[in-house]
């Protein structure tokens, strides 16, 4: 499961917990990202309502996310609580958690590459790509836009060629999409077909789509897994339409949107 650089949680933190044992009045849970460590969860903060049998609101064995009410290094003590913790934090806190394991996953194909244990490389990679990125997951997707980053942050140049290597393979980017509205003006009496022509050749040589909003206004939609190359696409499609619109005697604007 993956871990934290850190040895104990910050109070206010979200955590991954698994309830190991249950008792009348109170519940032990393991920290899943922190190996060793278990907290205890209260009855009066296992649910927002009035709880009579704390055995109706968590069993053994169930994997929840708590908060970190309170943390004391020296007796080892954790304090935990369910109810503090609302569904739009559980809802993200998992989604987080599945990135780690995702991550974990791709430490394990460079511990291969490396012939080394996985706790080493957590130690030689995975820590530090917490610390620098707040998540290993955010460190690989660093890698496939700016390993040169991953360099300038301590990670060796080697271990930064492999993490982009391991990356390519394990991580698929989705399209983005990329909007801008265009107005097309053309008072020519075939204006209509001059702006037809203007806009047909700018969704052909892009390959993007463009659909008729109110006159003069145009939605351009691109598709773009990379972010850089989608914004210098648009930016080349705004010059080569003012370009070829004062070729058709047409004027051409173009708007970035939401």
């Amino acid at each position: 499961m993956p871990r934290k650089f850190y040895a104990f949680p910050e109070k206010g933190e979200l955590v991954v917990v698994k309830i190991k044992e249950v008792n009348p009045h109170s519940a032990s849970a393991e920290l899943v990202e922190f190996p060793g460590k278990v907290g205890m969860i209260h009855i009066s903060e296992v649910a927002r309502k009035w709880v009579r049998d704390i055995r109706n609101f968590v069993k053994p064995g169930q994997v929840a996310v708590a908060v970190v009410m309170q943390v004391d290094e020296k007796k080892g003590f954790i304090s935990l609580s369910l109810k503090r913790v609302s569904k739009k934090d559980v809802e993200r806190k998992m989604q987080e958690f599945r990135r780690e394991e995702k991550a974990e996953k791709m430490l394990e194909l460079i511990a291969k590459e490396f012939n080394l244990t996985l706790d080493e490389v957590y130690e030689k990679i995975g820590f530090k790509l917490q610390e620098k990125f707040g998540e290993m997951y955010k460190g690989f997707l660093t890698a496939l836009e700016k390993p040169e980053l991953l360099i300038k942050k301590g990670v060796e140049k080697n271990c930064a060629e492999m993490i982009k290597k391991i990356a390519e393979k394990s991580i698929e980017i989705r399209e983005r999409e990329f909007k801008a509205k265009l107005d097309v003006k053309c008072f020519e009496g075939d204006g209509v077909e001059r702006i037809k022509k203007l806009l047909e050749k700018i969704a052909k040589k892009y390959g993007v789509e463009i659909k008729y909003i109110a006159a003069p206004s145009y939605l351009l939609k691109l598709r773009e897994k990379d972010p850089k190359k989608g914004e210098k696409i648009l930016k080349m499609i705004e010059s080569f339409g003012k370009s070829e619109s004062k070729k058709l005697n047409c004027e051409f604007s173009m708007e970035r949107v939401e």
